[in-house]
């Protein structure tokens, strides 16, 4: 009898052991849908071969939309893909294009002419209108980003660039960290913007939505249009985002224009009970807006309202006093929009 109850008790700790454990992997997993860290999904620049082994079919460009500095030439025949084959050429991570509207890729590698070790890989990805383009672009930045002048939307890395023009998102991966490679991809990206003008007019596409956050605090270059299960809520879309520091507190400034007011309220209502069903608490708030709840959970603080057709509020505020400084300029900010 005394060794089944000690098989018993054995078998309960044990139980009680794997229960704990998968409620850390259950926190760890709804930990992640609160701590947004844009990825950076950088294309596999040794990947030249497409599904069927690297001939372009039919239907591939003649030719990639980008004119080549002198010096240059093609290193590979240019390839196609849609959204059934994107992720057969970035290696699976095309979920983010997918979700943001993309519409097709074109390919193709190029080197400095009498040269083996110098050489780029050109994707420029078809993204159906600028916000979708500026949504990738904004996804993906990288922390080493050295601003450039070629767009409003534009940078490079050591061995790489990055442009938002029009609709269009381009990336520039090179072989090596070089100066004289990284003109060389300067030099191809001014060519694609002179000769891919958005609807014959001289002046890119903007995001005009980006110019609606209050510049106090405001981090440069944290902007961000995130397409799709935003701050880990299914039914949240389409949402700006920007990085605040105020009194050393850092906060996340958001908001999302819906079609109706209507849309908007019921928005905030089920995100809010999102937050309460993961184990926010309400409190109270001083906040100057008149439907504002404020959410504790995990440390932080989300404050969120409707202004009119905007769902809009902070995210993880370091605290409560940052969240309703915060909401209160963003509110005024859209209240001014309306």
């Amino acid at each position: 009898m005394q060794k089944k109850e000690k098989q018993k008790k054995g078998e309960t700790l044990l139980s009680l052991a794997i229960l704990a454990l998968l409620a850390v992997v259950a926190a760890g997993i709804f930990l992640a849908q609160f701590r947004y860290n844009p990825a950076v999904l950088v294309p596999s620049a040794f990947h030249t071969e497409n599904s069927s082994g690297g001939i372009a079919p039919p239907s591939q460009p003649a030719e990639l939309m980008v004119s080549l500095p002198e010096n240059w030439v093609s290193m590979t025949p240019p390839e196609a893909f849609g959204p059934d084959d994107l992720s057969e050429k970035i290696d699976g991570k095309a979920e983010l294009y997918l979700s943001s509207g993309f519409l097709g890729l074109q390919c193709q590698r190029f080197k400095e002419a009498g040269s083996s070790d110098l050489w780029t890989e050109v994707f420029i990805y078809d993204m159906g209108n600028a916000s979708n383009a500026f949504s990738v672009f904004s996804s993906q930045r990288r922390d080493d980003a050295e601003p450039l002048e070629l767009s409003q939307f534009s940078y490079r890395t050591e061995n790489a660039l990055f442009l938002a023009y029009g609709s269009y998102y381009l990336e520039m991966i090179a072989s090596a960290a070089s100066e004289r490679i990284s003109e060389a991809m300067q030099s191809m990206a001014g060519n694609f913007i002179r000769d891919n003008r958005p609807e014959g007019t001289d002046k890119e596409i903007s995001v005009s939505e980006q110019m609606l956050f209050p510049k106090s605090g405001l981090e440069e270059n944290s902007i961000s249009l995130l397409s799709a299960n935003v701050f880990g809520y299914g039914a949240l879309d389409q949402v700006f985002t920007a990085t605040y520091q105020l009194e050393n507190k850092q906060a996340t400034a958001f908001f999302s224009r819906r079609k109706t007011p209507s849309e908007a309220e019921e928005l905030a209502l089920g995100y809010h009970k999102f937050l309460t069903d993961f184990g926010g608490t309400d409190v109270e708030t001083e906040a100057r807006i008149r439907n504002a709840e404020m959410v504790s959970i995990m440390d932080a603080y989300d404050l969120i309202f409707t202004c009119g057709s905007f769902f809009a509020g902070v995210h993880e505020a370091e605290s409560a006093e940052t969240a309703e400084k915060l909401a209160d300029m963003l509110y005024k900010r859209l209240a001014e929009s309306n």
